[in-house]
């Protein structure tokens, strides 16, 4: 029968580096680190802290959206806590959070996110100054009153603007026109003309369309675009003169209006009455439209409506506004298709008719939790591996202390034989040639040289063994 010390010299080494590559390429391999950004544009002075938190999952650099359920966002403005959130990223890795600050946000303000106790993103944010009410927008498609760029001609002059700031095709946006001398003075009932190419004005083609100015020398448009490419022709008359194009009587201009293409169309309709919702639009197929809502005080609601397709051909999803912080006359909602808000179909639509011309802010990176997320996995994968190096070692070091012991057996097993056949007695009884004690003890020097040479050698080569694995293990 094998003894126990024989067996575990053959069973140790297979055992052992099996279950250092169980635990290296298992809980040792690099994973998905998981974590999360946080995107916003708070503003010093705002009564909410509105905050788009991002799920993200990255492996070798490449990342990809991440559902995180049971995420707790909290925050302290100027050392007060501010009302906790609590929910989770949807499919698309994106979640809104909302933390009411009644006193205002103050500096300084910070934010931490956890999830099942653990933090995975905790930093100090900076606030941006409040908007000036008459500051004009910077932003593409944002609301404005500036006269969209022309060419004109004649004593009459004209000045386009688009009523909301942008146009979405194929959708009716207004387009305000108003007549003026060379002076600045309005010109009451004055006539025009207009034209366009890639658009329906009015809902009569795309024209001539006549028009009479008001008392201050104003006329309104509708024009649905038909391609994002859209030229209008305007020509004014003076009322009661002589046919559009006449000389000293008449202006013209010409120019491109501000049709952004991929553009999610607010319906102004659904902002009237006493329960106000943004109905949302697009011509393209979305699976979602990311909103946010503010003003000067800066970003106050984010949301993610889910879009769907409608009898009309198009993809539709509203938004009922929620009770708390709304927006003022000069509110706005930024609807892109991306949650980062830097497609080139990003829109800033006016919340009111008589909006004023505020600059929307849109969301910027405050936090990324990404490196410490990655930084957290290579701990956790290089603890394992560390713990199978560990297990190789004492392997290691086990086998070639079992490989001592059984020399240590077997030399003590063959000095007791050669000193029995050495002391003179045969097989039989009788007496034999006894060694001389010289040539004895020649004999078990040779004997205890030899075995103790070949232990440390077997052991030098299992150690061997060992350490290439080991080495091996590190190549990830």
């Amino acid at each position: 029968m094998i003894s126990m010390p024989n067996a575990a010299t053959y069973v140790l080494p297979a055992l052992s580096i099996g279950l250092a590559a169980l635990v290296i390429l298992g809980p040792g391999a690099q994973r998905m680190a998981t974590g999360v950004r946080m995107w916003g544009a708070p503003v010093a002075g705002s009564e909410a802290l509105a905050l788009r938190i991002e799920g993200v999952r990255r492996l070798h650099g490449a990342d990809d959206p991440a559902a995180l359920p049971e995420l707790e966002v909290s925050a302290t403005s100027a050392g007060t806590p501010l009302e906790r959130w609590i929910g989770s990223t949807g499919k698309d890795g994106i979640g809104e959070a909302l933390l009411r600050a009644r006193d205002g946000l103050k500096e300084p303000v910070v934010v931490r996110i956890a999830r099942g106790g653990d933090t995975l993103l905790e930093q100090e944010l900076p606030l941006l100054p409040p908007l000036p009410a008459a500051e004009a927008s910077a932003l593409p498609g944002a609301a404005h009153t500036s006269a969209l760029p022309g060419a004109a001609d004649g004593e009459l002059r004209l000045r386009v603007t688009a009523a909301r700031g942008a146009l979405a095709a194929p959708f009716p946006e207004p387009v305000r026109v108003a007549v003026e001398t060379e002076n600045g003075a309005p010109v009451p009932g004055a006539r025009v003309e207009a034209s366009a190419v890639g658009a329906d004005l009015e809902g009569q083609g795309s024209g001539p369309v006549q028009l009479a100015a008001d008392a201050r020398g104003a006329a309104e448009l509708t024009i649905k675009p038909l391609a994002h490419a859209v030229e209008l022709t305007l020509r004014a008359t003076r009322p009661g003169s002589a046919a559009p194009g006449s000389r000293g009587t008449s202006g013209t201009w010409e120019g491109r209006l501000p049709v952004i293409p991929g553009a999610i169309w607010l319906d102004p309709a659904g902002l009237a009455g006493e329960r106000p919702q943004l109905r949302l639009t697009s011509p393209a197929p979305k699976p979602r439209a990311y909103v946010s809502i503010g003003a000067a005080h800066g970003r106050l609601l984010g949301a993610v409506v889910p879009l769907a397709a409608d009898g009309a051909g198009f993809f539709s999803g509203t938004l009922a506004l929620p009770d708390g912080p709304s927006p003022d006359a000069a509110g706005w909602a930024v609807v892109a298709s991306d949650p980062y808000e830097q497609g080139a179909g990003t829109v800033a639509w006016p919340l009111s008719p008589a909006a004023g011309p505020a600059l929307p802010r849109r969301v910027a990176l405050l936090a990324d939790g990404m490196p410490a997320a990655e930084a957290r996995e290579r701990g956790r994968a290089s603890q394992a591996r560390r713990a199978g190096l560990l297990v190789l070692g004492a392997a290691g070091v086990a086998q070639m202390m079992l490989l001592a012991l059984r020399a240590r057996t077997a030399r003590r097993r063959l000095e007791a034989h050669l000193a029995t056949a050495s002391g003179g007695e045969g097989e039989d009884g009788t007496d034999g040639a006894p060694l001389s004690r010289e040539d004895r003890g020649r004999l078990l020097a040779t004997v205890r040289a030899e075995p103790l040479v070949s232990v440390l050698a077997l052991a030098a080569l299992v150690g061997l063994s060992f350490a290439a694995v080991a080495a091996l293990a590190t190549f990830r």
